[in-house]
């Protein structure tokens, strides 16, 4: 199922191979652009080594797998009842596949150095899907795999729902994967989370892409999961959702769960490209375009190709401000390009490089006031926010003999602008006698005036939080793996990142009658703060085949975290008190190590049963942030066990399919949001724990033309202790929910295909929806909120014909108002996030 295993291999440990993880790095990234023309000119067609009988077409491939140190992975849903003819020694591999697949609709396509897969041959005319879901090949588990034989944790959303659906943005993505959870905390801004594993600090989910972990600034508050990178989604393979903790097999680590974007490859073996043209109308909100293009051109024949993407998309605003006057002002422009280049030397050799630029921006908050109305907005301050994202990584792979090596070093630049109202913080400081007093020093005065304080006070209104952020992270892996053809399984790898990022938080006055910044900038106070973050980590996981069908798996990741902190305040802010002990530098460092555990069964059928214990870990920090006692402005390191039974079952063959999950999560130390005495400052602070008891379950079938496909997954999240604290919505008693985590998220949804006037037309349709939730965890909390539930449906109809694509698409089809969270604070009180009103996409495309 996931590979055809027949002897085993000698494994290094973990400590004599990670140990040089960073070295290699660099090793096998010279090696591949040095060594591997003169191994390509050297190294002969490699031959089958031994006769091979004719017998079960299983049997042979497993044989030849071993003869000649090729993973070939089959579902053997494809090969039951299929022979072989024998194979004669000394014939190619090339042929000797060709001979073994001879008169069976089955063809043999190479996925990497080392890796075959064999995968069925639609008949050219057939209106059905392209690609089986069990013939889908997925690496989330570090090593090619087929779908149908991988973890039960492991969620995947392929090309063709992605482009038939039109998702292009992260948020979007989360209404295809009930366990993923977009929370969306500002303009521009999202925060992931899997499975209700939710909070502040470094994010939960690990956000790859490709082979490259990216995360955001931390900003004001330590918070960069509150930023998850975004990039279109364009020009993609497919995207992998692994849930639970991820660190035996990555070395970045990831509390909750792990989200990886696999990019389309450059293909040496053939030109192709296409283009798209899309036009929107929403309703009650300005108009929307969108244009992108792809090209593949191959430079050597099957040696080297280049591909390029670009997309430019301009999202119509649907958001009025009243106060000030204008209408549809969140409007969101995203422009993206992308560069790949691939180079395969030699079969057991591939070199993937890749660069891209994605650049964000909206004119405006995205939020909406309760009680003004949907999409009605009575802010004092226009929010433009934007942010740029470059990255360049290159991938090594080579396949020497038995053994599997990827190394892979990257970096990438993050650059952030974002504004945040600050009127209704500075307007509740107009009673704080604390801040007269400030005011009073700041003039000579010899004691408060509460009258010439408050009149000093209005002329700093309305105000904006004005953040520019900057972010840069470098980072290597190495990992060396079997060929996949044994008994024994095993991973080994080394990681290592260097990250720094500073914010410079101005509080700024606007103008009052446009709301916006006054330039130059008129500043009340400014906090610099700068971060530093240094990891290693060493990881590996062994698997061994048992009997019964039974394999047992053994995991650890040894790390260390080392995270400097530093802020100045050149200018205090007399209002709020920035001058009161933010000018610190700290200095903290965290080593330990995580485990995981697992059993599995797998069936002749195809059927994967699996019981696994899996331990996730994040990094604790400082707060530079004022107003605050030595006891808070340190936070601890939180981390969880996850415990789980899962099981993927194939019904009536590949027809139907159930997968499904139990799981248990014990969260110790849970990093959370606390507010300063004033309201002013966000700040991270432990609770004593959590518990979380879920459920997951995801049904598909197909018949013919018609797929269905139907999901949901139900959890109970809640303190597993009382947490007190002074301020802000840590405090909590056990028992109580988490905030912002509905109980039941679900998704359905269905296509079916058609022969049309020498085309294919396929009309499909996708309806999500969660249950309500609350904003705090005491309902006594000041500014504790209900979102209710919320359901959303869209449908389209796909034509298809030759090389041309029409698409006409209605998001939002029933108009819902669907509120996605209900969020008061010092900042602003009941600001709605919402779904965007019912809009009408015609989407125009090229291949060639």
């Amino acid at each position: 199922m996931t590979g055809l295993m027949t002897r085993g291999r000698t494994t290094a440990t973990i400590g004599a191979v990670a140990a040089r993880g960073v070295v290699l790095t660099a090793a096998i990234g010279t090696a591949g652009l040095w060594a591997a023309p003169t191994t390509a000119q050297r190294t002969p067609q490699r031959r089958v080594a031994h006769d091979i009988p004719a017998g079960p077409l299983d049997v042979v491939l497993r044989r030849l797998a071993v003869e000649t140190d090729e993973q070939i992975l089959v579902d053997p849903a494809l090969v039951e009842g299929r022979r072989a003819p024998p194979l004669t020694r000394g014939m190619p591999v090339a042929a000797a596949l060709d001979a073994a697949l001879a008169g069976h609709p089955l063809a043999a396509r190479r996925v990497g150095p080392g890796v075959l897969v064999i995968e069925r041959v639609a008949p050219p005319d057939a209106a059905s899907w392209a690609t089986a879901p069990a013939d889908i090949v997925v690496t989330a588990e570090r090593r090619p795999t087929l779908l149908s034989g991988a973890s039960p944790s492991l969620a995947v959303v392929s090309a063709v729902t992605l482009e038939d659906t039109r998702t292009v943005e992260r948020g979007a993505l989360a209404r295809l994967l009930p366990a993923l959870t977009a929370t969306s905390t500002g303009p521009l801004q999202q925060r992931l989370s899997v499975r209700g594993v939710i909070g502040t600090g470094e994010g939960t989910v690990g956000v790859y892409y490709g082979e490259v972990p990216v995360t955001a600034p931390s900003g004001t508050g330590f918070d960069p999961g509150a930023m998850t990178p975004d990039v279109d989604l364009i020009d993609v393979e497919r995207i992998e959702l692994l849930k639970g903790p991820q660190g035996t097999l990555y070395g970045a680590s990831s509390l909750g769960g792990t989200l990886r974007t696999l990019f389309r490859q450059a293909d040496a073996g053939a030109f192709a490209a296409d283009g798209a043209v899309e036009l929107s109308a929403t309703r009650g909100g300005g108009p929307g375009a969108a244009l992108s293009a792809m090209v593949n051109v191959p430079l050597v024949a099957d040696r080297l190709a280049v591909r390029v993407v670009a997309g430019r998309r301009r999202i119509g605003g649907v958001t009025d401000n009243v106060p000030l006057g204008y209408r549809d002002g969140d409007e969101v422009t995203r422009e993206s390009e992308r560069i790949g280049v691939s180079w395969t030397p030699d079969p057991r050799w591939r070199v993937d490089a890749i660069m891209l630029e994605q650049r964000n921006r909206i004119d405006d908050a995205v939020t909406w006031r309760w009680e003004a109305g949907p999409q009605r907005s009575d802010a004092p301050v226009r929010l433009p926010n934007s942010d740029r994202l470059r990255l360049a990584s290159a991938t090594v792979r080579w396949a020497p003999g038995a053994m599997r090596v990827t190394a892979t070093g990257s970096h990438y630049a993050w650059r952030t602008l974002r504004q945040i109202n600050f009127t209704s913080v500075m307007a509740a400081q107009r009673d704080n006698a604390a801040a007269c007093e400030r005011y009073a020093g700041s003039i000579g005065g010899a004691g408060c005036d509460l009258a010439a304080y408050r009149g000093w006070l209005d002329t700093r209104l309305p105000a904006i939080l004005f953040q520019p952020m900057t972010m840069r992270s470098s980072s290597a892996e190495a990992r060396v793996s079997d060929d996949g053809n044994g008994v024994w399984r095993w991973t080994l790898g080394a990681f290592a990142e260097h990250r720094v990022d500073g914010v410079s938080s101005h509080a700024v006055r606007a103008d009052a009658v446009t709301g916006r910044v006054i330039w130059p900038l008129d500043v009340t106070g400014l906090r610099l703060i700068d971060t530093r973050l240094d990891q290693q980590a060493l990881y590996g996981e062994v698997t061994r085949q048992l009997p019964g069908r039974l394999s047992a798996t053994l995991g650890i990741r040894g790390y260390r975290y080392v995270r400097a902190a530093g802020g100045s305040v050149p200018l205090p802010n007399i209002a709020t008190g920035t001058g009161n002990g933010a000018s610190a530098r700290y200095r903290t460092v965290a080593t330990g190590s995580n485990l995981k555990a697992a059993l599995a069964w797998r069936g002749a059928g195809g059927a994967v049963v699996q019981l696994s214990a899996a331990e996730g870990f994040r990094p604790g920090g400082v707060n530079i942030t004022p107003e605050l006692s030595e006891s808070e402005r340190v936070y601890r390191a939180d981390r969880l066990w996850n415990y789980e039974l899962g099981m993927r079952v194939p019904v009536a063959g590949p027809a139907v399919g159930i997968e499904s999950a139990l799981f248990h999560i014990d969260w110790r130390d849970t990093i959370f949001v606390a507010a300063s005495a004033n309201g002013a400052f966000l700040y991270n602070t432990n609770l004593g724990g959590a518990r979380i008891d879920g459920a997951e379950a995801r049904v598909t079938a197909t018949r013919g033309a018609l797929r269905l496909a139907a999901g949901a997954t139900w959890l109970d999240a809640r303190l597993s202790r009382d947490t007190p604290a002074a301020n802000g919505d840590g405090a909590g008693l056990r028992g109580d929910p988490l905030p912002n985590v509905p109980a039941l998220t679900w998704v359905a949804s269905g296509d079916v295909r058609r022969r049309v006037g020498g085309g294919t037309l396929t009309l499909g349709g996708v309806a999500s929806g969660n249950g309500g939730f609350a904003t705090t965890f005491s309902a006594q909390a000041a500014f504790r909120e209900y979102t209710p539930a919320r359901m959303l449906a869209d449908v389209y109809a796909l034509y298809r014909r030759g090389g041309w694509s029409a698409r006409l698409g209605i998001d939002n089809v029933a108009d819902a108002v669907a509120p996605a969270r209900v969020v008061s604070s010092a900042f602003g009180v009941r600001q709605v996030y919402s779904a965007r009103p019912r809009t009408v996409t015609l989407t125009l495309a090229r291949e060639y």
